[in-house]
C-alpha cells in the first residue's frame, strides 16, 4: 500500500535551542562548532538531499531542471525492496510535471483505475472508479514494484542533472552559518559536505529530524503493525478489475491485496500490536490466522504461493509538528506517515518532493532572509498538513466500525460518493464542492453511532484474543 520503512519511530522529542553573539542557533547538548568556509575538504553544494526514495528523487530532479546544484545521498545501492506498490492518479500530474511519466508508462506496470473496498465474506463490496470522481482526469495510475519503480525516478534525477551517491548512509549533521555540514560515507570512503538547504527524504529514519530534535505530534492512533509478503497465483479477478487494489475490512484488522505483476500480488494484514500476535507465533502463522477470517481470502489464495520471508512493519503512524526548520524541509515518509489504509504515501512524497524543491528553488534566488524563510517553513508545512488532513478524515472513518458501515453502503445523494472517490484518487486538496460534502459523510458518521442509517455490518468474531509480548521489528 502506502510506503512504510524500515526503522520504528520512537517518542516525540522536544527542540531547544540557544542562540550565541553571532545570532547563531545551535542545540541545547550540543557544542557550538565554529564551521569554516567549505576548502579543500569539503563540498558544496546549494541542496543537499539525504535518500533516494520517491520523495527525494522527485526533489532532486525538480531543483536540477532548476538549475539548482544537487546531490543526493542513498544509504542504500538501488535496485531494493520496498512496500507500499499502489500510486494514486493526482500523482500522474507530479510525474508528467519532471518529465518521468512515460518512463514508468513503458515500464509494464500494472494498470489501476479503481479501487474495491469489500468485507472478509463479500457481502458488501464498494468500487471506486476513479474516472466517476467528482474531480476529472483522475482515471488511472499504476500498481508498481517498487525496486523497479524507485530506480526508475532515481535514474531519471541523475539524467537530469542530480548527483547521486548510492551506499551513502549519513552519519553526522552539523548546522553551520549558511546551512548544514553533512558527513557522509560512500561506498567506504567518509565525505564531507557542505549544503547551503538540505532536504530530508530519509523515511523514517528521520536524519534531520532526529538531529533538529523536531517535536512530533501525538496522533490517536494504537499501536498497528503489517504483516505481509508476495504471492504468486493467487486468483485475481479479470478485465478491467483485474488492476484495482482490494481492501478487506475485519472487524479489528484489514488486508491488503495489490496485483504488481501478471502473476504476483503483494498481500498484507493490518492489525493492533496489542491483542495481536502470540508468544510463540510466527509471522507466518499469525498472516494465515488472519487469513481464515475470510472465506473469500482463504480461496483466493488457496493455490497461491508465497515468494520471501514474511515481513512485518509496526508503530508506523506519526507525524512532526513541523515539517521546516533551520534551512532543511522534511518530505515524504520523513516529515509524516499517518497509515496505508489508502495508498496515499507514495503521492504525499511525491507532492511534498515536488513543493519543497519549489520552496527552496525559489529562496536561492533571493538574498537570505530569516523573516523568508520562516514564512517558507510555514506555508509548506501548512500546504502539506493541509493535504494529510483531508486525507485523515477517510482514514479515522475507515476504522470507526460505524463509520465504516457508512463507507461500505454508499448512496448517491448529493454526490456523496464521487466527493469521497476524488479524494481517494489523490486530490487532497478539494475545492468547496468536495469539501462540504466531506463535512456532511463525517456528520451521518456520527448520526450512524446513534441511530443507524445504513444497515449495521455483523462484524465476524475473531479467533480468541492473544497478547503481544515483543516489539514488532522487520523480521
Amino acid at each position: 500500500m502506502n510506503p512504510l520503512s524500515d526503522n520504528t519511530i520512537s517518542g516525540a522529542h522536544a527542540r531547544t535551542t540557544l542562540t550565541d553573539t553571532n545570532n547563531r542557533q545551535h542545540f541545547v547538548g550540543e557544542p557550538l562548532q565554529d564551521i569554516p568556509t567549505p576548502g579543500n575538504s569539503a563540498q558544496k553544494h546549494q541542496v543537499v538531499v539525504i535518500g533516494g526514495g520517491p520523495a527525494g528523487s522527485v526533489a532532486a530532479t525538480r531543483l536540477a531542471q532548476a538549475g539548482v546544484d544537487v546531490l543526493v545521498l542513498e544509504r542504500e545501492q538501488f535496485p531494493r525492496f520496498h512496500i507500499g506498490e499502489s500510486l494514486l492518479p493526482n500523482g500522474n500530474r507530479i510525474l508528467k510535471e519532471i518529465g518521468v511519466w512515460e518512463k514508468v508508462a513503458a515500464a509494464g506496470f500494472i494498470e489501476k483505475r479503481g479501487a474495491q473496498f469489500t468485507l472478509a465474506d463479500r457481502s458488501r463490496t464498494v468500487r471506486n472508479v476513479f474516472a466517476q470522481g467528482w474531480v476529472k482526469g483522475l482515471d488511472m495510475t499504476y500498481q508498481v514494484e517498487r525496486a523497479r519503480f524507485d530506480e526508475i525516478l532515481l535514474r531519471h534525477a541523475d539524467s537530469c542533472g542530480a548527483q547521486v551517491w548510492e551506499q551513502c548512509p549519513v552519519t553526522k549533521v552539523t548546522r553551520t552559518t549558511n546551512g548544514w555540514q553533512i558527513e557522509a560515507n560512500h561506498a567506504g570512503q567518509a565525505q564531507l559536505i557542505n549544503a547551503d538547504w538540505v532536504i530530508d527524504a530519509s523515511g523514517r529514519h528521520c536524519v534531520m529530524g532526529r538531529a533538529m530534535k523536531l517535536a512530533k505530534s501525538a496522533l490517536p492512533y494504537p499501536g498497528r503493525m503489517a504483516v505481509f509478503n508476495h504471492f504468486e497465483h493467487m486468483q485475481r479477478d479479470e478485465g478491467e478489475q483485474a488492476g484495482d487494489v482490494i481492501v478487506l475490512r475485519l472487524e479489528h484488522a484489514w488486508f491488503w491485496a495489490i496485483p504488481i505483476s501478471p502473476t504476483v500480488t503483494s498481500v498484507g494484514v493490518v492489525l493492533q500490536k496489542n491483542g495481536g500476535r502470540a508468544k510463540d507465533e510466527s509471522w507466518e502463522q499469525l498472516f494465515w490466522r488472519k487469513v481464515k477470517e475470510s472465506p473469500f481470502l482463504t480461496q483466493a489464495l488457496a493455490q497461491a504461493t508465497p515468494l520471501g520471508d514474511y515481513r512485518i512493519e509496526s508503530d508506523y503512524s506519526f507525524s512532526h509538528e513541523t515539517f521546516a526548520a533551520e534551512r532543511c524541509l522534511l518530505v515524504g515518509d520523513a516529515a509524516s506517515f499517518i497509515d496505508p489504509v489508502f495508498s496515499s504515501g507514495v503521492y504525499l512524497a511525491l507532492e511534498s518532493g515536488l513543493l519543497a524543491a519549489d520552496q527552496i528553488a525559489a529562496a536561492l534566488k533571493k538574498s537570505p532572509s530569516p523573516q523568508r524563510e520562516t514564512k517558507l517553513y510555514a506555508a509548506y508545512t501548512h500546504s502539506l498538513k493541509t493535504q494529510i488532513g483531508t486525507m485523515r478524515q477517510l482514514i479515522d472513518a475507515y476504522y470507526d466500525n460505524s463509520a465504516c458501515e457508512v463507507f461500505m453502503s454508499p448512496r448517491p445523494t448529493l454526490s456523496l460518493p464521487q466527493a469521497i472517490n476524488s479524494v481517494l484518487a489523490g486530490s487532497l486538496k478539494p475545492g468547496f464542492p468536495v469539501r462540504w460534502r466531506l463535512w456532511l459523510f463525517k456528520q451521518i458518521c456520527k448520526l450512524q453511532k446513534k441511530r443507524p442509517l445504513v444497515p449495521p455490518i455483523a462484524w465476524q468474531a475473531p479467533d480468541e484474543p492473544v497478547t503481544t509480548t515483543e516489539s514488532s521489528v522487520r523480521h
